[in-house]
């Protein structure tokens, strides 16, 4: 027998898609609140304010996102691999959370720049590796953040928005090629 989401893990859900349908400045806590079916109490008890309700769902998305980004990295041997495993996995997990890849889309709380440090730190260090090597192009982060995610960041936007039909997976392969394209190194 399955045993029913505690309260926390209930509100966090709720929150998530109500604050994907309607944003959330527009999102009350009382809708959050019944579409959890949880007391008032439960509510405040696990979240004082719905800005932190909103940092608490918007950091669980990143966390889930960050650690399948870092585990497909991390599966790969070879740069090729870890560049496509990159594009692939970041295509995939938006439209299998498309709740939550529209959360992260929209303003980053405070507390992200923190969550980010170490993601960021694991993922420069593999890039040194293979830079180092010669498999990829010496770039700084920002920029390789920018030529191996960013068209398809740009094409989830697109999808997300319901300007694009194909779902994100659909076009992994050519989104992954075209990275691998601007990334790889001159060896």
């Amino acid at each position: 027998m399955a045993r029913a989401p505690a309260a926390r893990e209930r509100i966090l859900g709720a929150a998530r898609r109500r604050f994907a349908a309607d944003g959330v400045y527009a999102a009350t806590l009382e809708d959050v609140r019944r579409d959890a079916g949880v007391s008032v109490g439960a509510v405040y008890h696990h979240f004082p304010d719905k800005e932190r309700l909103a940092e608490a769902v918007w950091l669980d998305a990143l966390e889930h996102y960050q650690a399948g980004f870092l585990a497909a990295l991390r599966a790969q041997s070879g740069a090729r691999g870890g560049v496509v495993a990159g594009v692939e996995h970041h295509l995939r997990w938006v439209a299998d959370n498309r709740d939550a890849a529209a959360l992260l889309l929209s303003a980053r709380p405070a507390a992200a720049a923190s969550r980010n440090r170490a993601f960021f730190a694991a993922v420069r260090a593999w890039w040194r590796e293979h830079a180092r090597d010669g498999a990829l192009r010496d770039y700084d982060l920002d920029l390789v953040h920018a030529l191996w995610l960013g068209p398809s960041q740009e094409y989830c936007r697109h999808w997300l928005a319901g300007r694009a039909r194909r779902v994100p997976r659909a076009v992994a392969r050519e989104l992954a090629e075209a990275a691998w394209q601007s990334l790889k190194g001159p060896a």
